[in-house]
This record gives structure tokens, sequence and C-alpha cells, in this order.
């Protein structure tokens, strides 16, 4: 998968927030600051198939990640305020290291990564 288009766009936001909200209720809030770009997932109405597991989303996000660390930006996956995981250029990988096979994709918090999962996949 060829991801270089996204990390363009995501360098062109600089500063800022957004709020995304879903009939009136908080779904996700982006917060950008030299370039570092936070995605807080706060109650998201969207899922991912059942078959594919977060794991192996982790693993096949290594271009993106990859890509990000070249362009020096960092983003960041927080759920409910929690922060998950880290990727691009501040991702310190000790474990997820033999899970993604990248140095770009640092997990921080696996048990609440498991618990996003669990969510995404009720809906």
């Amino acid at each position: 998968m060829d991801t270089k288009l996204p990390v363009k766009l995501l360098k062109c936001i600089k500063n800022g927030s957004m709020e995304i909200k879903e009939d009136g209720k908080k779904s996700a809030r982006l917060i950008a600051k030299d370039n570092k770009i936070t995605i807080n997932l706060i109650d998201p109405s969207f899922n991912i198939p059942t078959s594919m597991g977060i794991l192996k989303k982790l693993s096949e996000a290594r271009n993106l990640a990859k890509n990000l660390k070249d362009e020096n930006l960092i983003l960041c996956i927080s759920s409910n305020n929690k922060l998950v995981m880290k990727l691009g250029k501040e991702a310190k990988p000790k474990l997820s290291k033999m899970v993604t096979r990248s140095n770009a994709v640092e997990i921080t918090d696996l048990r609440e990564l498991r618990r996003l999962d669990k969510r995404l996949r009720l809906k």
C-alpha cells in the first residue's frame, strides 16, 4: 500500500485542532502542533472487519510509520485521552518491534489498545 499521499497530507497540517461529532456526540479530536498530530478517539462509530485484528493492522502500518519518520512527523493515537501508540519520528519501540517489525511503531499501552480494538469491533 502506498502511504506517501496520506503522509504528504498530514505534513500540510501545521497547527490547530478539529473535533468530529456524530449525532451531537464527540467522536474524535485531532490536535496538530509542530509536526505532531494526535488523534484522540473518544466514541468512534466506525468499525474494523472482525476478520482482521489490530495486531495485523499494526503490521500493515509499517510503511505509513516509516514514511512519517522520513518526513519528521509524529502521529499519536489516543483512546479517551490515554496514549495508545506512536508512529513516526518519536516512536521508540521495545516489545512492539517484534510484532510490527518496525522502528517507527511504538505501542505505549497494549491494554488500552486491546480495549480500543474491542470497542471498534462491537459497532
